[in-house]
């Protein structure tokens, strides 16, 4: 979107003590600008003292008294202090070392006389034109620096050697530094968890950070810069109000959770009681309706947990208990734990690894339980004398692993959403659709990704992916 500045006509000052010259240049241009004519070098010098520049000087080299060289040689030193008019040099001079001293000088561009009327004004034209870009590009700069300084977080530059060029009103008062002390400092010793090589890796976020009694969270932008140099601004957000509500919503889960759960368990031990005989033999009837609460009471429970991992999921001060692990040995156990239940359903449950290990760096707790989900899923919805299987492939630096059923399949306008929180893909499943969300953000939180293929009638593969643990040459 142009701005007023650049809508309005343009400034042009032709200085040449030729009337002639002058007053051809003048209807030249005069179409396009706002034209005003000076007799000499002294003159122009004179107004631009007192005015405001034009946007265009064309200026004659050959004058008495002041040259337009003299004029140039000015204009562009520090006591002209004039950079940004754009000067077209007239000139009768066509050696190169003539034309070499007027570029020399400060001239953006020459004509030389005689010359057309057409070349004139496209010499005037791509000078104004880039005068033009020139002062969007100006006004875009002083926005940012604006929008910089006044922004609600504190930002800090960081060049590619890791120092602070720049901090923000927020930025010093996080830091408790005056500006030019902000400035200078290395980033290790503001923020000793970030460090430079992890700024110039491109933008992104980093787990929260402690400054004093504030949790910031740390985000990366990486910006271009008139050097070859890359600046880095470094966005931390002050996220102490809500950190402390999220654990305050954490232990009030977990309290709610554990009430609830002490009186499931205590109900579950009871009904296992009856059901083993403690009081004695129970009729047919009544043990079918014994089963049925237990397995009420295993939902809820169920139910309780889904709800609780998802909710320290979602809480930022989260973190895996990552370790080295032996992932094949991951998928076994967990497949182990699931066959008894696909031997009570007659399904068919097989697996297959790569012949050499997979090393991933993760939360062992937490990728059984990824496996447990899926291929529980499998299980429960395929029908009995049909099959699930697990494959295990190793793919350059990441594992992928397939879990195929042979069940009823799903439609597929419902597999975009499949992920998404209380969605239920399969319209008969119980349970509180969460089951896929913490999956996905299990993966997620292991830097991998998570989806799902299908077809109604041919079964249903669910799949995720992982990278394999840095430096160990084995994946």
């Amino acid at each position: 979107m142009s701005t007023g500045d650049d809508t309005r006509r343009r400034r042009v000052w032709v200085v040449d003590d030729s009337p002639l010259d002058a007053e051809r240049v003048r209807r030249t241009l005069e179409p396009e600008y706002d034209v005003r004519v000076l007799r000499d070098g002294s003159v122009v010098l004179e107004e631009l003292a007192h005015a405001e520049p034009p946007d265009l000087l064309v200026l004659d080299w050959m004058m008495p008294g002041v040259s337009g060289i003299e004029v140039c040689q000015f204009l562009r030193s520090p006591r002209g202090g004039n950079s940004t008019v754009a000067i077209l040099m007239l000139t009768v001079h066509s050696q190169t070392e003539q034309i070499v001293l007027a570029l020399s000088a400060g001239a953006n561009d020459f004509v030389s006389k005689p010359f057309s009327d057409d070349e004139l004004r496209a010499r005037a034209r791509s000078l104004v034109r880039s005068k033009e870009l020139l002062e969007r590009a100006e006004r875009a700069e002083a926005s940012l620096h604006k929008l910089l300084a006044n922004a609600p977080d504190a930002l800090i530059a960081v060049d590619g050697s890791g120092v602070v060029t720049y901090g923000n009103a927020e930025a010093v008062r996080l830091f408790d530094r005056a500006p030019q002390a902000l400035a200078g400092q290395r980033i290790e010793s503001l923020l000793p968890a970030i460090s430079p090589a992890a700024l110039s890796a491109g933008p992104t976020s980093f787990g929260d950070v402690e400054i004093g009694s504030r949790v910031v969270s740390p985000a990366v932008r990486l910006m271009p810069h008139e050097t070859d140099a890359e600046i880095t601004i470094l966005s931390l957000r002050d996220v102490t109000v809500r950190r402390h509500a999220e654990q305050r919503r954490l232990d009030f889960y977990s309290i709610v959770a554990h009430d609830v759960r002490s009186p499931l368990s205590a109900m579950l031990l009871r009904t296992e009681m009856l059901v083993q005989g403690t009081r004695g033999e129970l009729p047919a009837t009544v043990m079918t309706d014994l089963r049925k609460i237990q397995g009420g009471i295993h939902s809820l429970m169920r139910m309780i947990n889904d709800f609780l991992d998802l909710a320290q999921f979602e809480g930022s001060s989260y973190r895996l208990n990552e370790q080295e692990l032996d992932f094949c040995w991951i998928v076994e156990c967990a497949l182990d734990e699931l066959r008894p239940l696909a031997d009570a359903r007659r399904i068919t449950l097989s697996h297959t690894l790569p012949a050499v290990p997979v090393t991933l760096w993760g939360d062992s707790r937490r990728l059984v339980q990824v496996l447990n989900n899926l291929v529980d899923n499998a299980i429960k919805f395929t029908p009995p004398g049909g099959t699930v299987s697990v494959a295990v492939q190793r793919r350059s630096q990441e594992v992928l692993v397939r879990i195929e059923d042979s069940g009823a399949g799903i439609a597929g306008d419902e597999l975009p959403t499949l992920w998404d929180r209380y969605v239920r893909g399969r319209t008969s499943a119980p349970g509180t659709g969460l089951g896929l969300l913490i999956v996905k953000e299990i993966v997620e939180a292991h830097h991998g990704e998570v989806g799902a293929e299908s077809e109604v009638g041919k079964g249903s593969t669910f799949w995720f992916r992982l990278p394999c643990a840095p430096d160990t040459g084995i994946c």
